[in-house]
């Protein structure tokens, strides 16, 4: 017996294999030309060293060219800006990392809204590190002398302040009681140029990772005071522990991901989502981060979207307490 509606239940069934077939299609043919990766820092810093890393196995694993495009003006608004505004078609995409702070200091308005997240491939402990020629010689002077008078020290964040390496350690500040809101926070433009100024006298003291600084600190210009991290860093096992001076372990640091603009299809996020993947599993990239000191830290779209959320929830405090409104 034929159904009177066979007809409109025939043509509903249609499109559905229509939308499947399409959506099927766009995953299969993406991607079709060059890729471009935006890294919101300069040339030499750990963003834009872990990134190249993994461009190469992306290559490999999506089939087309990886171009770099290095934008660390603004401490990495300019970059991240660059991002948000790119079509979302998954053949522009970017370097995420820690970005909430920029909302208080007036830069930029970034939440996890604006984003596409794709996936995390690195995580670092953050490092407080000072010029060979600095009178602190441990992690407590250095505290006890900010505690005592926080307005005469400059800090370098060695990108836009209230992201990647200062935010875990002015929370670490905070519990050992130094009013962060006095201290000088210098905003620039990526580590390595963070780190020369440090070299030259222009600032007392860097946020940074070890890797980033490893360098100039095995050049002798400049030397880490402790590592916020609650165990030894592999290739840094010398490096004190923040955590002996606060009096309980301490994990902070960054998270490096990759992400579109808001509006990626799924279906092109789930290929960059198995590439990147494939990539940080890959022997290569492994060796490869490991001889450059860089901790690979996998987690997925889904994983990496709960990350941002709870980041800008910690982030939140430590900036009310810096003495920036929202």
């Amino acid at each position: 017996m034929r159904s009177p509606n066979g007809p409109i239940v025939c043509s509903v069934l249609a499109l559905l294999v229509a939308a499947l077939s399409t959506s099927t299609a766009r995953a299969g043919e993406f991607p079709r030309r060059p890729v471009t990766i935006v890294v919101p820092a300069a040339a030499g810093g750990g963003g834009d060293t872990t990134t190249r890393l993994l461009a190469r196995g992306l290559e490999r694993e999506l089939g087309q060219a990886v171009t770099i495009v290095n934008q660390g003006q603004g401490g990495g608004v300019v970059g991240l800006t660059t991002l948000v505004k790119a079509a979302p078609d998954g053949y522009t995409v970017g370097l995420l990392f820690p970005y909430a702070g920029y909302k208080y200091t007036g830069q930029a308005t970034f939440t996890h809204r604006d984003f596409s997240p794709i996936a995390n491939f690195n995580g670092d402990a953050a490092a407080l590190v000072v010029a060979s020629g600095s009178p602190f010689a441990t992690l407590k002077d250095a505290f006890d002398a900010m505690k005592a008078a926080p307005e005469r020290y400059k800090i370098h964040c060695s990108g836009g302040c209230g992201s990647v390496w200062d935010v875990p350690v002015a929370a670490v500040m905070l519990d050992y009681g130094i009013e962060v809101s006095r201290l000088s926070w210098i905003p620039g433009q990526g580590a390595a140029t963070g780190l020369q100024e440090l070299a030259s006298g222009g600032v007392h003291l860097q946020t940074v990772s070890l890797p980033e600084s490893a360098a100039l600190t095995q050049a002798g210009l400049v030397r880490p005071l402790a590592v916020f991290s609650p165990k030894p860093v592999p290739g840094f096992e010398t490096v004190p522990l923040a955590g002996d001076v606060v009096g309980h372990p301490v994990d902070g640091g960054t998270w490096r991901a990759l992400a579109g603009p808001a509006g990626v299809p799924p279906d092109v996020i789930a290929v960059w989502e198995a590439a990147v993947r494939k990539t940080v599993e890959s022997p290569e990239f492994l060796a490869a981060m490991k001889k450059a000191n860089f901790g690979v830290k996998w987690a997925g779209a889904k994983d990496l979207a709960r990350l941002m959320e709870d980041y800008e929830t910690g982030t939140a405090r430590v900036m009310r307490a810096l003495g920036y409104a929202e």
